[in-house]
C-alpha cells in the first residue's frame, strides 16, 4: 500500500492529480480540484451521475465575464456605498450522464474500484469506476471530459461502457439541469453563494431524440444564455424517450450492452451568451457549434485542445528534480491559472478562478499583482487580455471615481466583474485604493517585458493617466509634514490594519505608479506628439498636471522610524499594542472570523504582507538591509491568513539570504490547494496563491527581475534539489533556464541575440546555444 507523507492529500505525480476510491468528506474538495474551465467558462469536477444525497456537493458551471445584480442590503447605508453586487453568472449543468442496470444507479459511491485522475499536460478529467448489480452483474465504466481550449463553448465528454460478464440493455440518461443549487453551511463572508434561479429567467427549452438546448435571460439584464447538447453513440438505441423533470431536460436511451464489446457515448456541451443577439440567432449559434463538433468528431477535438495545452506548458512549465510532491503543486497550479484566466479581453480572473463560488466570482488586485506575474513572464499576449479587460471597464472606473468625491481621475473596483465596485465592507474594499497601483504596476512590468508600445498608445497610457491622476484628488501637500505628499484614510493589502493614513505600501505604490505616468507622457508626446495631443485633449490633461505628478512622486512621504530601522506600515501601526500570538488559540484563525474588526485593528497584527510586499514589488528601489529590517519586524506579527501572503514571504527571504524559511513559506504556497492548507478550497483554488507557487521559485530562488535596463538573474538552488528548470519571455525572446547544483544553462530558443545580467556577470544568449555559467554554491 503507498503511504502517503502526513501532509499530503494525494500521491505526487509529476503530470497528474489522482484520487482512489471515495471519501465523501473530501468530494467537495475534489470537485474543486479537478474542475475544468477555459478561460470562457469553467465546470466543477463533479460526478456524471451526480452525488447521492449522503455525499456533499457543490455542483457549478459559471461563465467568466457574465454576471447578475443584486442590490446590497445595508442595515443602516451611507453614500457612496456599493448598490449592488455582481454575480459570476452560472448556467446549466451539461455533464448529467446517467447509467441505469436493473434499475439500479450506476455510481462511484458503491463500486468496487474508483480511480479519477487530471492529466495535466492534457487539461483532460478521466475516470475509471468497476461496479456491479445487486444480481451480480459486472460492467466496467470509463469516462473522459475536457474544456476545450480550441473551441471555448464547448465541454466534451465521452463514456465507454464495457459490459465484462452479461449481455442486456442499460438505461442512459443525458441531460441539462437547470435546477442544481447548494446552500453553504458556513457564515464565512469568502464563500458566496450563487443560484440559477435567483438569477435566471426560461425563455424556451427543448429536448429530441439527440439534442437538447435551453435559452435563458439573465435577470434584470439583457444577457441571453443558450445551453446546449448533443449526443452520439457507437450503437443504435433500442429505445429513446424525452425526460423534462424538475428543470432536467434530456434524453433516456435504452442501449443494447454486449459483452466485452465497449459501447461509446459521446455529449458535446454548448455555451454561448449575447446582448446583441436574438434568441433565435443564438440558438443557430450553438446548434452550427454543436454540429461541427459532431463533425470533427471527440478525436480531433481533443488533438486540438492538447495542441493548446501543449502551447501553453512550453511556454511555461516548471521541472523542480529532487521534490515530487513540489513538482505535482507547481504544474497543478500552473494549469488552473491557464484555464481561468480570461482570453478574450472581456473577462479576467476571479479569485478562485472557474472553480467555485467563492468570492462570488469577483475579481481583485490578485490579477495584477499575482497572476499577471507569471503570465507577462510566460505568455505575455494573455497577460495583454486581462489589461485589455481594465481598459474597458476603465469608465466604471471613472463613475466610481465621480462617486467618491474625486473630479478627475478613475478609481477603480476592489471587487468587481462588470466593472461596478462591488465590495459592501469598504474599510477593506473601496478604501483600498492601491488597486489603481497594482494596475499600473501590472502595466508598467508589460511594457518592460515586451516592450509592446501599441498597446501603450492605444489602451495602457489612457489607463496609466486616468488612474495617476487620481492619487493628486486622494492626496495632498501636507505642511506639517515640510510640504511632502500625504494620503489619507486609505488601507493597504493589510486588511487587518484599515483606514489609516499613510500606508507605507500605498504611498510607495503611488510614488512608482506616477513616476511610471510621467515616463509614458514624455515618450508619448516624443513619439507620437499628433496622437498624443489628442489623447490629452480628450482626458482634459495638460503639461502643467503633469508637473504635478512628478512633483508629488518626489515629494511621496514614506513613513519610517529611525530608531527600528524600519519603514513604517502607517503613521499608527507602531504606536498600536502588538496581538497576542502566544495566547491565541489555534482555532482561533483566521481571525476575521473570530474577532470584530475594531478588535483586530487596534492591535500590531498583519492579515499579509504589506511592506514587504512593496519591498518586493518595487525590487531595487531599497537595499537589501532595508529588506531585512523590514522583513525582521513584520513577519512575526503576520498570520498568513491570507493565502496571498507566504509567496511574498518567501520571495523576500530568497532575496535577504535565508534560504531555509524561504524554502518553508514556498512548500505553504505550492500545495495550498492540493492540500488544502486553508481548509476552504472546496468553494474554489485560490489563484494567486497558485501564481505566487511560481513566483516564488521564479522570482525568489531564481531571482529573476525584469528591469528597464534588462534582465536579471541571481539563481539560488533549494538545498532539497537537485535542479530546476524554467521558461521566460522577455522582449520577444523565448527562454530557458536550467539551474543545477554547480552552474547555470541558458537557451535562448527563440529571437534575437540577447544580453542578461547573472549577478553581475554578462551572459550573452544566442539563438539555439546553450551557455553554461558556474554558480557559487549558497
Amino acid at each position: 500500500m503507498n503511504v502517503l507523507p502526513k501532509d499530503l492529500l494525494f500521491t505526487p505525480y509529476p503530470w497528474q492529480l489522482e484520487s482512489i476510491g471515495l471519501s465523501s468528506g473530501q468530494n467537495m474538495l475534489e470537485e474543486t480540484l479537478f474542475a475544468l474551465a477555459n478561460g470562457y467558462f469553467g465546470t466543477r469536477g463533479t460526478m456524471e451521475e451526480e452525488a447521492p444525497a449522503n455525499v456533499q456537493s457543490c455542483e457549478g458551471t459559471y461563465l467568466n465575464g457574465v454576471y447578475h445584480s443584486e442590490k446590497i442590503t445595508y442595515g443602516e447605508v451611507a453614500y457612496g456605498y456599493a448598490s449592488h453586487n455582481q454575480k459570476m453568472q452560472q448556467v446549466p449543468n451539461g455533464k448529467i450522464m446517467r447509467l441505469k442496470l436493473d434499475n439500479q444507479l450506476v455510481s462511484q459511491t458503491d463500486a468496487s474500484e474508483v480511480k479519477r485522475w487530471l492529466d495535466f499536460r492534457t487539461a483532460t478529467l478521466h475516470r475509471q469506476i468497476r461496479w456491479q448489480s445487486t444480481s451480480g452483474q459486472q460492467l466496467s465504466l470509463t469516462t473522459h471530459r475536457f474544456a476545450s481550449l480550441s473551441h471555448p463553448n464547448l465541454l466534451c465528454l465521452r463514456m465507454e461502457i464495457l459490459a465484462e460478464n452479461f449481455s442486456g440493455d442499460i438505461e442512459l440518461s443525458a441531460l441539462l439541469d437547470a435546477g442544481y443549487q447548494f446552500s453553504p453551511n458556513k457564515d464565512d463572508p469568502r464563500v458566496g453563494v450563487l443560484s440559477l434561479d435567483d438569477s435566471l429567467t426560461l425563455y424556451q427549452q427543448h429536448a429530441g431524440d439527440n439534442d437538447t438546448w435551453m435559452l435563458h435571460q439573465v435577470k434584470d439584464s439583457d444577457v441571453k444564455i443558450a445551453s446546449a447538447s448533443t449526443l452520439t453513440c457507437s450503437v443504435h438505441p433500442i429505445h429513446t424517450r424525452q425526460v423534462a423533470e424538475k428543470k432536467q431536460l434530456g434524453q433516456q436511451w435504452q442501449l443494447p450492452l454486449k459483452q466485452g464489446k465497449p459501447v461509446i457515448v459521446e455529449k458535446y456541451i454548448c455555451y454561448q451568451h449575447s446582448k446583441e443577439m436574438t434568441f433565435d440567432a443564438l440558438l443557430n449559434e450553438v446548434h452550427q457549434k454543436l454540429q461541427n463538433a459532431k463533425t470533427l468528431g471527440w478525436v480531433a477535438l481533443h488533438a486540438q485542445h492538447q495542441q493548446v495545452a501543449s502551447a501553453f506548458w512550453q511556454n511555461t512549465d516548471v521541472q523542480i528534480d529532487g521534490d515530487p510532491a513540489l513538482q505535482q503543486g507547481i504544474r497543478f497550479n500552473l494549469l488552473h491559472l491557464f484555464m481561468s484566466i480570461g482570453k478574450d479581453g472581456l473577462s479576467n480572473m476571479g479569485a478562485k478562478g472557474l472553480t467555485g463560488h467563492g468570492y462570488d466570482g469577483h475579481y481583485f488586485w490578485d490579477t495584477e499583482i499575482y497572476i499577471l506575474s507569471v503570465m507577462t513572464a510566460t505568455n505575455p499576449e494573455l497577460a495583454r487580455r486581462c489589461l485589455e479587460y481594465r481598459y474597458r471597464t476603465l469608465d466604471g472606473a471613472r463613475r466610481r471615481a465621480r462617486q467618491m468625491s474625486h473630479s478627475t481621475g478613475a478609481l477603480y473596483p476592489w471587487r468587481t466583474i462588470g466593472g461596478d465596485e462591488c465590495s459592501a465592507f469598504f474599510p477593506a474594499g473601496t478604501a483600498q485604493y492601491h488597486i489603481n497601483a497594482a494596475i499600473a504596476h501590472a502595466l508598467r512590468s508589460y511594457y518592460t517585458a515586451t516592450s509592446d508600445w501599441q498597446f501603450m498608445q492605444q489602451m495602457g497610457a489612457q489607463m496609466l493617466f486616468e488612474t495617476a491622476r487620481l492619487w493628486l484628488s486622494l492626496g495632498h501637500f501636507n505642511p506639517r509634514r515640510d510640504g511632502q505628499f500625504c494620503i489619507d484614510g486609505v488601507t493597504g493589502p493589510d486588511e487587518y490594519t484599515a483606514i489609516v493614513s499613510n500606508n507605507f505600501y500605498t504611498n510607495a505604490m503611488a510614488k512608482a505608479h506616477l513616476r511610471f505616468a510621467v515616463q509614458i507622457a514624455a515618450k508619448f508626446r516624443d513619439s507620437d506628439s499628433a496622437a498624443y495631443k489628442l489623447l490629452c485633449h480628450k482626458l482634459n490633461l495638460s503639461d502643467a498636471e503633469i508637473a504635478t505628478w512628478e512633483q508629488a512622486a518626489e515629494k511621496m512621504y514614506l513613513p519610517f522610524d529611525k530608531t527600528l530601522g524600519i519603514h513604517a506600515q502607517d503613521d499608527s501601526f507602531l504606536d498600536k499594542q502588538p496581538w497576542d500570538f502566544a495566547n491565541t488559540p489555534a482555532d482561533k484563525y483566521p481571525l476575521l472570523l473570530h474577532y470584530h474588526p475594531l478588535v483586530i485593528y487596534r492591535h500590531q497584527v498583519l492579515k499579509q504582507a504589506d511592506v514587504v510586499l512593496a519591498m518586493y514589488l518595487l525590487d531595487d528601489a531599497f537595499d537589501q538591509a532595508q529588506k531585512a529590517r523590514n522583513l525582521a519586524y513584520y513577519e512575526p506579527l503576520t498570520t498568513h491568513d491570507s493565502t496571498l501572503s507566504s509567496c511574498i514571504h518567501s520571495i523576500e527571504f530568497a532575496e535577504t539570504g535565508d534560504y531555509q524559511r524561504a524554502y518553508g513559506f514556498f512548500h505553504d504556497t505550492v500545495r495550498m490547494d492540493i492540500d488544502n492548507r486553508h481548509g476552504n478550497t472546496e468553494y474554489g483554488v485560490h489563484t494567486a496563491c497558485m501564481a505566487g507557487s511560481w513566483m516564488s521559485i521564479v522570482h525568489g530562488f531564481a531571482g529573476v527581475r525584469m528591469r528597464a535596463d534588462g534582465l536579471v538573474v541571481n539563481p539560488h538552488l533549494p538545498q532539497h534539489w537537485q535542479g530546476y528548470t524554467f521558461n521566460l519571455q522577455y522582449q520577444g525572446r523565448q527562454i530557458q533556464i536550467k539551474v543545477s547544483q554547480d552552474k547555470v544553462s541558458y537557451l535562448l530558443k527563440a529571437g534575437d541575440n540577447l544580453s542578461i545580467k547573472q549577478g553581475a556577470q554578462q551572459v550573452h544568449l544566442i539563438e539555439g546555444q546553450w551557455q553554461v555559467i558556474s554558480r557559487s554554491l549558497s
